[in-house]
């Protein structure tokens, strides 16, 4: 049995996503090396989490923060290929309804001993 979770994955930062910030970085701060995640980073798509704390840790005043700020919007703008989408199997039977496929189910029956315990020795007292 299969479960699936329940708990969104966290969102993964696309290279055009990436390169809409460094555009961003790039127009604000001319000084900071806007590629420079990539060589710290080790994934193409990044975490988000992984991509923000190392912009934070690099943009660490106000308006750094603001420019980070853009990022959730540039996620939505540039998401990553089939990262929403959950393909589902043909091999695989899928439960829709969990009291259905309950009520489906039949009874097993009790299980009976597993030795027969007439062979013990018989106290003489």
């Amino acid at each position: 049995m299969q479960m699936v979770s329940q708990k969104p994955r966290p969102k993964r930062v696309s290279s055009a996503a990436a390169q809409a910030f460094e555009v961003l970085l790039r127009h604000a701060f001319p000084e900071v090396d806007e590629k420079a995640w990539r060589n710290v980073v080790e994934d193409d798509t990044p975490s988000v989490t992984e991509f923000g704390q190392y912009w934070l840790k690099v943009l660490n005043t106000d308006e750094g923060k603001q420019i980070l700020g853009r990022l959730p919007a540039l996620l939505n703008e540039y998401p990553v290929a089939g990262e929403d989408e959950d393909s589902k199997r043909s091999d695989i039977t899928y439960i829709d309804d969990q009291k259905a496929f309950k009520r489906s189910l039949a009874l097993s029956l009790v299980p009976g001993p597993l030795v027969e315990w007439n062979d013990l020795p018989q106290s003489k007292f």
